[in-house]
Order: structure tokens, then C-alpha cells, then sequence
């Protein structure tokens, strides 16, 4: 009977956050747009460059 209000407090702040987890806006994917590599890297400001080739003999 003493933890009744400890409890309360308890589920109320529960009960709080996952109303405002929901609550919060959703934005759709943009996934209806097709995008290159290289158009996503140029949103970002950075350039894509091409790996380096395979030595012709490895190192042991």
C-alpha cells in the first residue's frame, strides 16, 4: 500500500513517453526516387572515386 504512489508516478511517466514516441511525425522513404551513388554522394558534398586495383602478386 506504501508503493501505491511510487506506482502511479511510475506508469504515468510510461505511459508519457510511449504517447510521445507515437505522437512524433513520420516522414515517408524516399524510396519511390531512384538514386545513384554518385548523386547521393554529391548531396552530401563528397565525390565518389574508384577502389584501387589488386597487386598482380600478393605479398606473403
Amino acid at each position: 500500500m506504501r508503493n501505491l504512489p511510487v506506482l502511479i508516478i511510475v506508469l504515468a511517466i510510461i505511459v508519457l513517453g510511449a504517447a510521445s514516441v507515437l505522437s512524433l511525425p513520420t516522414r515517408e522513404a524516399d524510396a519511390a526516387r531512384p538514386v545513384t551513388t554518385e548523386q547521393a554522394a554529391a548531396d552530401a558534398g563528397a565525390t565518389v572515386l574508384p577502389t584501387d586495383p589488386k597487386l598482380s602478386i600478393e605479398p606473403k
